[in-house]
């Protein structure tokens, strides 16, 4: 009988499964609300950031209940920042806030908006796609959530667990 996936595998097997610039903003997303007991994250590189989260959700070995407590973090942090994502007044909102930006820059190419005129219409061009997957990202993560990351399901992974430690 092969043992069932622990919820940090559950959630990293979903992580992997995103879009690689979904991955980033999910990575930037979690840097911003976790200081992963003082480690110098912020400091990091996108790709480390990555890497990092990764170490983080496979790490080997864990008690049963910093398995839960991860879990349960990376839920409670994911949901925080993604929900607006899962918006379409968010979508409207950026889309408005970058063009008033590409617009300043128009009427003043000095100003601090001309700085981030070449980055407000990257993002309004890429806007469709990466809305796109967030949709997708709302639907699969909302399957996993609602599956495997329930107050019940996570019950039901801790008993399991104790039945396994009573069979060592």
């Amino acid at each position: 009988m092969t043992e069932p996936m622990t919820p940090l595998q559950t959630i990293s097997d979903w992580f992997e499964k995103q879009h690689a610039q979904i991955q980033g903003e999910i990575t930037a997303g979690i840097a911003l609300l976790l200081d992963f007991d003082d480690a110098d994250f912020l400091a990091l590189d996108n790709e480390e950031q990555g890497e990092f989260i990764r170490q983080w959700l496979s790490e080997v070995g864990l008690p049963t209940y910093a398995v839960v407590g991860r879990a349960l973090t990376f839920r409670a942090c994911f949901e925080y920042f993604a929900e607006f994502r899962f918006t379409e007044v968010w979508w409207k909102q950026s889309e408005e806030l970058f063009r008033e930006a590409l617009e300043e820059t128009k009427g003043n190419p000095h100003s601090d908006a001309a700085r981030f005129a070449p980055t407000a219409q990257r993002l309004l061009d890429d806007m469709p796609a990466r809305k796109s997957r967030w949709i997708e990202v709302r639907q699969s993560w909302r399957e996993l959530a609602d599956g495997s990351l329930t107050p019940s399901a996570l019950r039901k992974w801790v008993t399991s667990q104790m039945g396994d430690a009573d069979n060592d």
